[in-house]
């Protein structure tokens, strides 16, 4: 350890280092998108790195990046069943949603809605869009 900061002690790696304000940015990239295509190489701040530990038989979580649908578009379909309750919770109105993979969870989600009024369908729009992300 490099830094005097206490770490959490479920953490699988910890990545010490500093990043210099003064240092002139670097380009990093192209990097492989879930959503099948490259994004554009950009600046980006230059991070030292002074240490780098792990725990034992630690797990380096990833996912493949290609063409959707991936493995992504399962983790998509679950997020739907786990956030349905909480959304129902601001919008009880809602009966259901589903962000098909096409739309590789960006600004794509079909909504059923138990509808009691018009403009009804305008208030939960504009509703999950001010839920932030």
């Amino acid at each position: 350890m490099t830094v005097d900061l206490p770490v959490p002690a479920e953490a699988e790696f910890v990545l010490e280092g500093y990043i210099d304000p003064e240092e002139p940015l670097v380009e990093e990239g192209p990097f492989g998108d879930h959503t099948g295509f490259y994004t554009p190489v950009d600046l980006y701040p230059r991070f030292h790195v002074t240490a780098l530990t792990h725990r034992k038989g630690a797990i380096y979580p990833a996912t493949l990046v290609g063409v959707p649908p991936m493995e992504d578009a399962y983790l998509i379909e679950a997020s739907e069943r786990l956030f349905l309750p909480a959304l129902r919770l601001v919008l009880p109105e809602v009966a259901d949603y589903h962000m098909p993979p096409e739309g590789v969870a960006h600004n794509w989600v079909n909504v059923s809605l138990r509808k009691a009024y018009p403009g009804q369908a305008y208030k939960v729009a504009y509703g999950m869009l001010g839920l932030g992300r």
